[in-house]
């Protein structure tokens, strides 16, 4: 269960972190606001869902996130970032509820990275980090934007004059079982980015493999009772029997749900980048499937965004359309907002944003989607969310 910290704790959970980062740096203590910098962003908005067969429902949410960042020395930095929310791994989100109640924060990233300067290009880093992969036009078919790994990656990024390429290895630690196997996921990427038309355009495209290691016939991750669209199986756990004359009582009985299939997949992307009048479009494709099912393992995702909401005044309109079969990814980590979370679904994605002032944006997102595309009738699902973005 995740700790819930007052304002007082958070402030002095900061301080403690900032000096613990002063500590370790090798530069004098008069110095240290040249090598520790502090962020964070606050968004609040107010969220509509409409789920066929459920009532309707409006609620408030905020996200508040608060980082720091410090120079330990020439090659090597940490950062250390608090977040809202309940312990979901794909939400940062705190609904506006329970009678005013004191809300939680949490640890959201907490990382090194390394990057030896006898190797250029190369970086390695561990912890709870950001993640690493690259998202054709920062879509979220396989992975949710607030989806952040723990374990180790190393990236290497060699540049020439209109050439980048990058490759990525990880191993991530999902689950520690002392009486199972763990539960892993070990990963590699590999792309090629190629500048053109005088660097104003760029086309990106690569491919990546991703290996879950023991999750067949594993409890369902982070939600033991929901498969986020994928296919289980339902098994029940008992605490303890006790036997009452010729009577035998069960106790405690759990419901949960363990994956039928093991998940080894293959992605394909493409990102095309150019600027029509300093307005700057990027079309992008994003495929996967899982190798190791025998059916329902596709997905894949196609959209424009146009323009950028970055002065005052800017603006960006996005389109997305996907189609994520029941076991091509693991639910629990894709996209939260799409299909309320999960695979099984297909739909648009609506949305834009403008730039009301300086680190102060408006946005809007509009989500219609079909849940159940593995069935001859499927369910309608809507979601609109209004979001005031402050960054500071």
């Amino acid at each position: 269960m995740k700790r819930v910290l007052n304002g007082k704790s958070v402030i002095a959970g900061m301080i403690i972190l900032l000096n613990a980062m002063l500590l370790v740096s090798s530069v004098a203590a008069a110095d240290w606001w040249e090598n520790v910098k502090i962020k964070g962003d606050l968004r609040y908005r107010h969220e509509m869902i409409n789920e066929e067969g459920k009532d309707a429902r409006n609620r408030q949410r905020i996200r508040a996130r608060l980082a720091v960042e410090g120079k330990v020395n020439d090659e090597m930095k940490a950062a250390v970032q608090l977040a809202t929310g309940s312990d979901d791994p794909v939400s940062t989100n705190q609904t506006l509820d329970n009678a005013f109640t004191t809300k939680g924060i949490g640890l959201d990233l907490a990382y090194f990275e390394y990057k030896p300067s006898k190797f250029k290009g190369l970086s390695i880093i561990g912890g709870k980090l950001k993640n690493p992969f690259f998202k054709p036009g920062k879509s979220e078919l396989i992975w949710d934007s607030d989806w952040n790994p723990e374990g180790g990656v190393f990236n290497y990024n060699y540049e020439m004059d209109n050439l980048d390429f990058t490759l990525i290895g990880s191993g991530f630690w999902i689950d520690e079982d002392s009486k199972k196997k763990d539960v892993s996921l070990f990963a590699g990427q590999g792309m090629v980015k190629l500048h053109f038309n005088e660097k104003n355009s760029s086309v990106t495209f690569g491919g990546s493999y991703y290996k879950y290691n023991n999750i067949m016939g594993h409890k369902t991750l982070y939600e033991t009772d929901n498969g986020k669209g994928n296919s289980v199986d339902i098994a029940y756990d008992t605490t303890f029997y006790a036997t009452i004359g010729n009577d035998t009582a069960i106790g405690d009985i759990n419901k949960y749900h363990s994956y039928q299939n093991d998940y080894e997949m293959a992605e394909f992307f493409f990102e095309l980048n150019h600027k029509f009048d300093n307005i700057p479009v990027t079309a992008m494709f994003n495929y996967i499937t899982n190798t190791a099912a025998d059916s329902l393992k596709n997905g894949w995702l196609a959209g424009i965004h146009i323009g950028k909401a970055k002065n005052v005044g800017s603006w960006a309109f996005r389109y997305i359309y996907r189609n994520l079969e029941k076991d091509a990814v693991i639910g629990a980590f894709s996209d939260s907002d799409f299909r309320g979370g999960g695979t099984n679904a297909k739909g648009h994605e609506i949305g834009g944003t403008y730039q009301l002032m300086k680190n102060a944006a408006f946005s809007i997102s509009y989500f219609v989607n079909e849940i159940g595309i593995d069935q001859d009738v499927t369910e309608d699902f809507q979601r609109m969310q209004i979001d005031l973005q402050l960054k500071f």
